[in-house]
């Protein structure tokens, strides 16, 4: 039986799209296989054809954008310092100069053919992890992995943080707000990131003794992690999205194909 249940991610969607109505085990080895894929392209109109084709699937969801941006902008950030460092530090032909006082900065050409590369990979590799988070129930997720003999130990792991991480949360912003209900807020900066520090040491304590006290009522109800998990998936994969998958598939091939097999030189890098 399919379950219809949606993540907490996906709850921010207003309405079912086609990716949420997709089988779970089609959508979680598709787009892992394309986040692996896309990590290995070493052609740039490859890679930047992998991250269109995530935000046009981003966009059919109804997201709200500024959810979407927000959490777009750390891998992004990291992405953009990725392609800095590199334009400045990796090659040997400069074609280009920055000055700044007696400090100069030569942008090499090697440097800005392979930080670009690199940057896209990365924002197409968050953007279809994104995607999945996004379109498909965590439990669907970690069932696959399951069926693709995935070691029990870490899934159960991963489990157990999708589950509690909401709650660690709440525990943060309610030791935050009982912070600024003590006049913590108008406090200079270096009071107010000792007071941070603190929640963060005592928020650490708090989880280490509630993973404690979750594992110990574990094993009293039987917990063992050689047992094998029952199964999610009951039934076979509907024909019609196991033909969107086999589609999806050979898409990733051909741009696998492309990468190997076609060889063209950019024009600007």
């Amino acid at each position: 039986m399919k379950a219809v249940k949606l993540s907490a991610y996906s709850r921010l969607a207003p309405g079912g799209s086609y990716l949420h109505r997709l089988d779970g085990r089609i959508k979680t080895v598709v787009l892992l296989a394309a986040v692996v894929i896309v990590s290995v392209l070493d052609r740039w109109p490859l890679a930047a054809g992998m991250l269109l084709i995530a935000w046009a699937l981003i966009f059919t969801l109804r997201l709200p954008a500024g959810r979407v941006l927000l959490r777009l902008s750390i891998p992004f950030g990291v992405a953009w310092l990725v392609m800095l460092s590199l334009v400045f530090t990796c090659g040997h032909t400069a074609i280009a100069g920055i000055s700044f006082g007696h400090i100069s900065l030569h942008v090499y050409r090697k440097g800005v053919k392979t930080g670009f590369l690199i940057m896209l990979r990365i924002l197409a590799a968050v953007s279809l992890a994104m995607l999945l988070s996004f379109s498909t129930p965590m439990n669907e997720i970690l069932a696959t992995l399951r069926i693709l003999k995935a070691p029990g130990l870490m899934l159960d792991l991963a489990e157990m943080v999708h589950r509690y991480m909401f709650l660690m949360e709440e525990t943060a912003a309610a030791m935050r707000k009982a912070q600024r209900a003590r006049g913590g807020e108008g406090q200079p900066w270096h009071r107010q990131a000792r007071d941070a520090g603190m929640a963060a040491g005592n928020l650490l304590l708090k989880a280490f003794d509630r993973s404690v006290r979750i594992y110990k009522a574990m094993l009293a109800r039987g917990y063992d992690e050689d047992a094998s998990a029952p199964l999610y998936y009951t039934g076979p994969v509907p024909l019609k999205d196991l033909l969107a998958g086999v589609t999806s598939g050979l898409v990733l091939i051909a741009f696998m194909a492309c990468n190997f097999a076609v060889k063209w030189k950019s024009p600007w890098i």
